[in-house]
């Protein structure tokens, strides 16, 4: 029997020559190595999204990001043209709850980093498209010459059908991959210009002192932020108060260091800087500067680990009604209708829709006309937040109106009677806890047959805070 030969314990000069290539970027090889995205992480952050929407070309980015990244640059993050949040199209994708993987609702088969995964446009009204496996596609549509979606049974052309993977199509491989993204080239060169200016400056701490370090720079901010509590504190005595407060509020810099959140955010510049030859060695991690929505999820948490309940008094040309509000089940939509009749947004807007046995809807900006009822506190549509708890069940009960999945605004209406179809497509947020005889009186008020808009005017006067908890998380 020929001697089993042991397994080798170094490198050849031919192996460590071609490593040492693929390490510095250059040689013949570079050529061809690719770094495809995975199917289930967002191409601008890089990690897995949660709510997944994707442009014309196929690219999956989280909606959170790719929305805050638009209102900035106003360009395509990996293609670099230009695009408007109007390109962003929302995707319908079912996961599989045991194990949190995507999947084809037709075969129910996890999607993987190889399969062959499509989208079918819906038209109307063409900003939603429905996932699915081209297998089902191909088995389903294609062999049997049928042009219906497989979920919502909506007729659609080829030009609807978008490819979101396909391991097979080189040109598609190609604008998947991350090396040849617009922001990522962006980001290596940055690093490269910050890398040429800093030298070999960089100083190699220890792990206690990089801890001292790292206290140091949150004590400094802390103190830079009391100097700012302080100024604001003080512009507040003149005239113009309102207006310089509101900018100085603006200006506060949070770190994520700082927020109630599960997770540990860093810059990410000491594990690029492991796995990158293009950025500039750091072996920091420091927190980095919080967005928008972290804050408003950290805010959010804060709301819920109060548990309290906010009260509002809305003052109608009907009467009077006090609505408990549920922030400590629903934070998200409660802040938002909090923040928003604090702003007086609401005071002098109609109730524009009234169907009895069913509801009445109101909360559209004033002056608004059409579908345009106006936006969020935050500007942009938000995310649905469902309880068991919380149900359609009973008159008085307060719910946000939408026009799907992850679109509420500032509309909201108020049950007549129990609605359970409504439940988990309609977050609750409150309840009618005094005044239930003026929302009678409402309702029977008669309305046009066509609009169902109430024939004498209903209009909200004024609503006034009573009890606020959102007060405490700002």
């Amino acid at each position: 029997m020929p001697k089993r030969q042991k397994e080798k314990q170094y490198q050849s000069a031919r192996e460590h020559r071609a490593n040492q290539s693929l390490r510095s970027g250059s040689g013949s090889l570079h050529s061809n190595i690719t770094r495809p995205l995975p199917f289930d992480c967002c191409a601008l952050t890089l990690t897995p999204y949660t709510t997944p929407v994707c442009t014309s070309d196929g690219i999956i980015f989280d909606n959170a990001a790719i929305i805050s990244h638009l209102m900035k640059h106003k360009a395509d993050p990996v293609t670099g043209r230009a695009m408007t949040s109007r390109c962003v199209i929302t995707l319908n994708m079912d996961r599989d709850e045991s194990t949190g993987q995507w999947q084809c609702p037709v075969l129910n088969k996890p999607f993987t980093n190889r399969s062959k995964v499509i989208a079918i446009r819906q038209r109307p009204p063409g900003n939603e498209a429905n996932v699915i496996s081209y297998e089902a596609y191909h088995e389903l549509n294609l062999k049997a010459k049928s042009n219906l979606d497989l979920i919502s049974g909506k007729k659609f052309t080829k030009d609807d059908v978008i490819t979101l993977q396909d391991p097979d199509n080189k040109a598609h491989c190609k604008l998947r991959d991350i090396q040849n993204f617009s922001h990522m080239r962006s980001l290596r060169e940055e690093n490269s210009r910050q890398q040429s200016a800093a030298g070999s400056s960089n100083v190699k701490h220890s792990v206690t002192a990089s801890r001292i370090m790292e206290k140091l720079e949150r004590e400094k901010r802390k103190r830079e932020r009391a100097a700012e509590d302080q100024a604001k504190r003080v512009l507040k005595t003149d005239n113009d108060a309102g207006i310089t407060s509101s900018k100085a509020k603006e200006q506060v810099s949070i770190y994520t260091d700082e927020l109630l959140l599960s997770m540990n955010l860093t810059s990410g510049k000491a594990s690029g800087s492991l796995t990158s030859t293009t950025m500039n060695i750091t072996r920091e991690n420091k927190a980095r500067l919080a967005t928008q929505e972290e804050i408003i999820t950290s805010q959010c948490e804060q709301l819920k680990r109060l548990k309290k309940k906010g009260m509002v008094r809305m003052f109608t040309n009907q009467g009077a009604m006090d609505i408990e509000l549920h922030c400590d089940i629903v934070p998200r939509t409660a802040m938002n209708f909090l923040l928003l009749v604090e702003k007086g947004e609401y005071d002098g807007s109609k109730f524009h829709r009234s169907i009895p046995n069913f509801m009445i809807q109101g909360g559209k900006k004033r002056g608004s006309t059409g579908s345009d009822g106006g936006s969020s506190i935050w500007g942009k549509p938000f995310a649905d937040e469902f309880d068991d708890r919380l149900t359609h069940a009973g008159s008085g009960i307060v719910s946000m109106a939408n026009s799907g999945p992850t679109t509420n605004g500032r509309q909201f209406f108020i049950t007549y009677k129990s609605c359970a179809h409504l439940n988990r497509k309609h977050s609750v947020f409150g309840k009618v806890v005094g005044g239930m005889e003026i929302l009678s009186k409402m309702e029977e008020i008669p309305t046009d047959e066509r609009t169902d808009r109430p024939l004498d005017t209903i209009k909200i006067e004024s609503m006034e805070i009573l009890d606020n908890p959102v007060t405490e998380c700002l």
